[in-house]
């Protein structure tokens, strides 16, 4: 794997990729590269969660890097790696086997915010922005930006995002809906790990069906959508599940409330917006 990012497991079943790319972590095709095998990587060591984040100050991602996008059109002959690697980062991102979370700290503009729409969850830092500045360019993102971004909050905002180029705030997001946790920006690392490693304590036939659920049946009819369900619901029933159920219901049948019966924080146990 490249110097570009680096792979280590902060928890148990959590993958960190750290994208390294400064000075302002510009999405290269040498880096997205990169990244594509880091997703491997982590994939392969059996993490159920893979958090993308950055140590370079400022920037999560600031965009594509355009010598290389201006390369693959005026010069397709000097390019060294695939043209579609946006693509399948992207679709790896969201689609994969792995809860994927973007955790920006900084600035996650063009590229940068595709790469965050493409996650499953987003955590983000109180000063950190989103921007999507193809319009400026003269261009439409070409890494499934317009897509996901219209069905995470809607078209009306999408289309303040993408036609007047100009940022959003992680706050703002947040109260979208888009952005899922926001944290001070001190503890924005650990608090995404954190909130990573007790996802990844749920079973991981449970977490595939879940995450199949909601990306599948988005753009289906309600019939197929609830058979689509119903078939992923009875896929998770298995020995596994049923003692995880009898222990569940165990605790409430010794007092416990429902918090307790789940193993689940409390609000105002831990620092979550």
């Amino acid at each position: 794997m490249a110097d570009l990012v680096h792979l280590s497991q902060p928890a148990d079943g959590v993958g960190l990729l750290l994208i390294d790319n400064p000075p302002k972590n510009f999405g290269s095709y040498e880096l997205l590269d990169a990244m594509f095998e880091g997703v491997g990587a982590a994939r392969r060591a059996g993490n159920r969660v893979l958090v993308i984040a950055s140590d370079v100050p400022g920037y999560l991602m600031a965009h594509a890097y355009l010598p290389d996008v201006l390369d693959a059109y005026e010069h397709p002959d000097r390019v060294q790696y695939d043209p579609r690697l946006w693509r399948r980062l992207t679709d790896e991102l969201e689609q994969g086997p792995m809860v994927t979370i973007s955790c920006n700290h900084a600035q996650a503009w063009g590229g940068g915010a595709e790469i965050s729409w493409a996650c499953n969850l987003r955590t983000a830092g109180e000063s950190a922005t989103y921007a999507q500045i193809e319009s400026i360019l003269g261009v439409i993102p070409g890494g499934g930006g317009t897509v996901r971004f219209a069905r995470l909050c809607g078209q009306s905002v999408a289309m303040e995002l993408f036609l007047s180029g100009e940022p959003m705030t992680a706050p703002h997001l947040h109260r979208l809906g888009v952005v899922n946790r926001l944290y001070p920006d001190a503890d924005l690392r650990s608090a995404t790990i954190d909130w990573a490693a007790r996802i990844a304590t749920r079973p991981h036939r449970a977490l595939l069906a879940n995450k199949r659920g909601i990306l599948q049946t988005w753009d289906l009819g309600v019939e197929a959508a609830t058979r689509l369900e119903n078939h992923l619901f009875n896929s998770t029933m298995r020995s596994e599940t049923i003692e995880i159920m009898r222990h569940v219901q165990a605790r409430y049948d010794q007092g416990a409330d429902s918090w307790d019966a789940y193993d689940l924080p409390r609000p105002g146990e831990e620092a979550v917006s």
